[in-house]
Order: C-alpha cells, then structure tokens, then sequence
C-alpha cells in the first residue's frame, strides 16, 4: 500500500520515521510522500511533498489500479478533522484512512484502533479500549483497562489514563498528565500539561493543575463581563 502523510510538519517528519521503521518489518508498506497545502511540491527531508488536495485527486487517478493510505499529522484536533473531511470530499475509491501502530507500541487484547489513529512507539493500551477515529497516542502515553477514547483525540507525550476512563471526541490531553480511574473528560475539552484530573471535565472546558481545576468553560467571557 502507497501511504499519504497529510501535513508536513514536525508530527509528519515523526510519522515518517515510524513508516520507515515498519517498512523494515512490513514490505507492501511504502511512502508516495506528503500532503500539505502550505507548502511547495518538491523534495522534504529525503521524502516528497506531492503538493496540495489537488494533487492527491491527481495522483489517484493517474494510479486508480493502486491501493492508497492516508494519515494525518496534525496535533490541533478541529484542523485534523478538517483535514479528515477534505480527504473524504475527494470521494477516490483507492483512497481510505490508514491506521499505523508502530512495532515499538505494546497493545493487549480486546483492543480496537479505529481508522487514522496513531499509536506511536512506546505507547502502551492494556486491554477491553475502545480508541476513535484519527486520533494520536503519543511517545509513551499510555491507556489502560476499559477506557472509551473518543474520536479525533490527541494524547500527548507521557500522559498516563487509568482504568474506566471516558474521554470524549476532540479532547486534548497534554503531556505528562494523569487521569485517575472511573474519571469522565467530555467532548473537546483540554487538559493541560502535567494536570492531575481526580474529577469529571465538562465539554469544551480547559483544566490544568494538581489537582485539575476548570480555568476556562463555554461562556466564561460573558460571564466574566456580567459580573463586573
């Protein structure tokens, strides 16, 4: 399979050294190069820049006989799942999300990946997970028994989930945090880096601390002009 990397950046250079590393184990993986509309075709590193979503469309259909892979490798979740969407619009039957665990990453059983996700080496989900769509688990983050982690998730460097824990679609979890058991983080919300979350997050709320504590939430603005 050709696989695609949207997003020529410092996470695309990191997914293409982690390809490089399971073409050595997997030979029907190869790298056709890197989309990324914010940057010229041509040579990137030792790999290609095929240019924009354009370009794609193009190059699927001068190889339609060909079986294609795209990834994304983009931290900010709203951008990746925009990008997510554009890749969907090009509506090319030899095009599908690409799921890439690196050989570094541990994984039990009952665990289920779905389509885009990144498990990046030393990664670590023990087993009975649940892990969405397009979404990243980064250098040694680790997930453990019975977690739900939503789509379009990005779990950053170190951080560490405990037992039952849900977190919603678009979360960001920043690196080295922890999130104790039977915790519940909803839809969109970020946990910055270091927190220690001991208490349900509502959506769209920004925690961050020891313990977590709420600094932002939907309306604080209004709020905060109200009250003067």
């Amino acid at each position: 399979m050709e696989i695609v990397i949207i997003g020529a950046g410092g996470h695309g250079s990191e997914l293409y050294s982690y390809l490089h590393d399971m073409s050595a184990v997997d030979l029907q993986i190869h790298m056709a190069g890197f989309v990324d509309e914010g940057k010229p075709s041509g040579r990137w590193n030792e790999a290609q820049i095929l240019g924009g979503f354009d370009d794609l469309q193009e190059l699927l259909r001068a190889q339609s006989d060909s079986a294609f892979g795209y990834i994304t490798a983009v931290g900010n979740n709203e951008l990746r799942r925009t990008l997510v969407e554009k890749a969907i619009r090009l509506r090319a039957p030899n095009l599908r999300a690409w799921t890439l665990i690196h050989p570094g990453a541990t994984v039990g059983r009952d665990v289920i990946f779905g389509e885009g996700t990144c498990a990046a080496p030393g990664s670590i989900v023990t087993t009975r997970v649940r892990v969405g769509r397009h979404s990243i688990l980064n250098v040694k983050a680790s997930v453990s028994h019975d977690c739900v982690i939503g789509d379009f998730v990005n779990i950053n460097p170190g951080a560490v989930i405990a037992g039952n824990v849900h977190v919603g679609d678009g979360c960001f979890i920043g690196a080295g945090s922890t999130i104790i058991e039977n915790v519940s983080i909803g839809e969109w919300a970020v946990i910055g880096a270091g927190a220690v979350v001991i208490d349900d997050i509502p959506p769209y709320c920004t925690a961050v601390g020891v313990p977590a504590r709420i600094i932002k939430q939907p309306g604080w603005k209004e709020a905060r002009v109200g009250s003067r």
